[in-house]
């Protein structure tokens, strides 16, 4: 064995050989070691595998070089499902809803419902021919168009079905010669070549009930008829259609029966009924207010005022009022012509302008209304 003595000299030589061999290096030189010591100790842990890559021989700033590089993001690792051997891997079925082919079926049954509706709809307007009636109305009636589209508009929406909730009545008024009694005369030819003459009555006061005293009576007689024929039309499934003309002459009696077939109490086969009002109540008004605007739009309300004034019959709201307007010169001038045409004259342009002229007529915006309309026409053109 060693002595103890000669260990510790031993230990105090070799501690003496390193104090020597570190004196022996210069100042900064022990600086770079104790940094380089300082620092690779913290790195090491971090980065040893690329400094073992890179090899201990490398210098200190191609490793920092290599450790401020960007790492690139580790890619998540997907389980993969595992399916036991005696299973077949694949996509589950999806249940049909069985509530799916009832709704089909449901939506086609619906469609042929609401186009069986429409095509009835359309047979029962095609039944009255309103499209002969208007383009009879558009060739023989003049200056009335506001008025005539009216017309049609609440005939075909009337007439498309059987069934209503009320009658349908048309008051038209206007002064004398715009074409009242003609338009009478065309609804009650068209609809009786439509639908058969027992179905349409055009009733004129002065020649229906002429005596003022035989007023109750003549109401007894209208309220019978009005009864037989609507009795009639519900047997036939039809609508009828009552024209009454010369409503102004009409006495308080007559009115009051009519305004009882107005009502929307009644049974049901009287309130599928047409009744057609033609009258000169209410002129006045109409005049001063075509010659103040130079139309009929706005007329309306004050007519119906003017006219409830007369008779109660206007304050039904079954009943809807319709102008008619002042007719212009060329209104006359076309009336001249069709009258020369129907008697067998020559219509030569001078001579019609001539006898236009010798008409009165409103003056009002630049244009002439005439005061008569086309009344005169017929007795001028019966003289030449």
């Amino acid at each position: 064995m060693i002595p103890m003595d000669t260990q510790l000299g031993q230990q105090e030589k070799d501690e003496m050989v390193v104090t020597r061999s570190t004196s022996l290096l210069s100042p900064q030189l022990k600086a770079m070691i104790r940094i380089k010591k300082k620092y690779l100790k913290k790195l090491r842990p971090e980065h040893g595998s690329n400094s073992a890559r890179l090899g201990h021989n490398n210098s200190d700033s191609i490793n920092s070089d290599v450790n401020l590089q960007p790492k690139k993001p580790k890619k998540k690792s997907r389980r993969r499902v595992m399916f036991p051997n005696h299973t077949l891997m694949c996509k589950p079925k999806r249940e049909r809803s069985r509530a799916k082919p009832f709704l089909i079926f449901f939506s086609i049954i619906i469609f042929i419902q609401v186009y069986n509706a429409i095509e009835n709809l359309d047979d029962h307007v095609l039944k009255y021919d309103l499209e002969g009636l208007e383009k009879t109305l558009d060739r023989e009636l003049f200056g009335q168009q506001e008025a005539l589209e009216e017309l049609m508009d609440h005939l075909k929406d009337y007439l498309s079905t059987y069934t209503h909730q009320q009658p349908l009545a048309l008051s038209f008024h206007g002064p004398s010669g715009v074409g009242k009694s003609h338009l009478g005369r065309v609804l009650t030819r068209h609809f009786r070549s439509v639908i058969g003459d027992k179905l349409v009555v055009q009733y004129f006061s002065k020649h229906h009930c002429p005596l003022k005293d035989a007023a109750q009576d003549c109401a007894s007689k209208l309220a019978k008829r009005i009864i037989e024929v609507v009795t009639r039309a519900e047997e036939e499934e039809q609508i009828p259609f009552f024209i009454l003309d010369e409503v102004e002459l009409m006495q308080p009696p007559l009115l009051d029966v009519l305004k009882t077939f107005l009502r929307s109490d009644q049974t049901n086969e009287f309130l599928n009924v047409v009744y057609v009002f033609l009258s000169s109540l209410g002129q006045r008004e109409i005049t001063a207010h075509i010659l103040h605007n130079a139309s009929t739009a706005g007329v309306h309300k004050s007519l119906r005022q003017a006219l409830t004034f007369i008779h109660p019959l206007w304050t039904e709201p079954t009943v809807e009022i319709i102008p008619l307007s002042l007719l212009e010169r060329e209104h006359v001038i076309r009336c001249f012509m069709e009258e020369m045409t129907l008697e067998g004259f020559y219509s030569d342009t001078n001579q019609v302008e001539a006898l236009a002229d010798e008409l009165a007529y409103h003056r009002a915006a630049g244009k002439q209304y005439a005061k008569t309309g086309c009344k005169q026409v017929v007795g001028k053109v019966n003289l030449l």
